[in-house]
């Protein structure tokens, strides 16, 4: 089954800000619901920020290793 994309976009959203409410919540030392929904709120954009720039640089390193090896063989780069 697959969803459209701003569907999935939701459920990432919603999924990650689930979790991180559940982590802060459940931690060694606890906290109470109230500051955990907020530091969740906080969190959440940070987090799909920091998986966003790791994918957009390990796509960019991907890349230039394809042009390396494209040169290294003798082959034009795209």
């Amino acid at each position: 089954m697959t969803l459209p994309k701003p569907v999935k976009n939701a459920l990432i959203v919603v999924l990650t800000y689930a979790c991180a409410v559940l982590v802060v919540r459940y931690r060694g030392d606890g906290m109470d619901w109230g500051p955990a929904l907020l530091i969740g709120l906080l969190a959440t954009p940070l987090v799909l920020l920091l998986a966003w720039g790791r994918d957009r640089l390990t796509g960019k390193a991907a890349r230039a290793g394809e042009r390396a090896r494209s040169r290294r063989r003798g082959g034009a780069a795209d």
